[in-house]
């Protein structure tokens, strides 16, 4: 069981993405995930690939999802890279969980970025 995370809120914006109330722009769409471009873009390429099951993160995934459900969304992000066309160059596969960590909508998610060099992933630890 994981604790310390909040329940599943039905009504996060990806939630109302995968019930098709919230248009978005998306680049796949099968049984175990959905990916779409971020409405507000950090890199040429932000795609978000997101389960479709209700799972806050990537430790609430870990423990509840089937093990069919974690090969399927995987090989999604994988397949999604590979489409858009960021392999060759290279690319940021991130997801946040709680707020020290800068989750901002409590569905759990990766983010994939690409299109030009991104830098350093974390700035340099403060004291």
């Amino acid at each position: 069981m994981v604790t310390g995370l909040p329940p599943y809120d039905e009504s996060n914006i990806f939630a109302r993405i995968l019930r098709g109330e919230i248009p978005s722009k998306r680049v796949h769409d099968d049984a175990y995930a959905v990916a779409f471009h971020d409405i507000n873009p950090q890199a040429p390429v932000h795609v978000l690939v997101i389960p479709r099951g209700a799972y806050v993160s990537l430790a609430d995934f870990s423990a509840k999802a089937s093990d069919a459900e974690i090969a399927g969304f995987w090989r999604a992000v994988g397949r999604v890279a590979k489409e858009l066309g960021l392999e060759e160059r290279g690319y940021r596969a991130l997801t946040n969980m709680g707020p020290e960590g800068g989750q901002e909508v409590p569905h759990f998610h990766v983010h994939l970025f690409g299109g030009r060099r991104l830098g350093r992933m974390v700035p340099g630890a403060q004291a």
